[in-house]
């Protein structure tokens, strides 16, 4: 009767399955012809080199296939904290603007001083209003992708 046994154990494990190959990867899906885009946060390495200062920097964009007027696009950075997140900085383009209409509106110069070199972790907020063909259309609140730790307390 042991020898059964065996015989069974090796039968099932040879013929079960294996999982431990990955899934395929999900099909990617095409990007909406009109979005707004958040960056990571990041330490901008160029204002580092010119102004000697460490900042964390998140861009934003709002993109799309049909001219766009009148964006408002606002960008909020945040910092993790122990209990809840930190608002640290909050801009914002300008309406009225020439550099607030076309087919990309950007937000480049959101950033945030080092004021040590805690290991701290930032991520940014962007939401967004703008006027496309007569009609304004409005974007919720979009987070960055990854939360990064940066050498960078505040």
């Amino acid at each position: 009767m042991p020898a059964l046994m065996v015989a069974v154990f090796l039968f099932s494990s040879i013929n079960t399955p294996s999982y431990s190959a990955s899934p395929p990867p999900a099909p990617r899906l095409p990007k909406a012809s009109c979005r707004i885009e958040v960056g990571d946060a990041h330490i901008s390495t160029s204002i580092l080199k010119h102004q000697g200062v460490r900042v964390v920097k998140v861009n934003a964009n709002s993109i799309c296939n049909l001219r766009q007027y009148q964006v408002t696009l606002t960008l909020e950075i945040y910092k993790i904290g122990q209990f809840s997140d930190y608002f640290m900085h909050r801009a914002e383009t300008d309406p009225s603007s020439p550099s607030s209409s076309g087919f990309i509106v950007s937000i480049q110069d959101a950033k945030v001083a080092c004021i040590n070199s805690i290991p701290s972790s930032y991520f940014g907020i962007v939401y967004s209003k703008a006027l496309i063909q007569g009609k304004w259309h409005y974007a919720g609140r979009t987070r960055s992708v990854h939360i990064v730790k940066l050498n960078c307390g505040n």
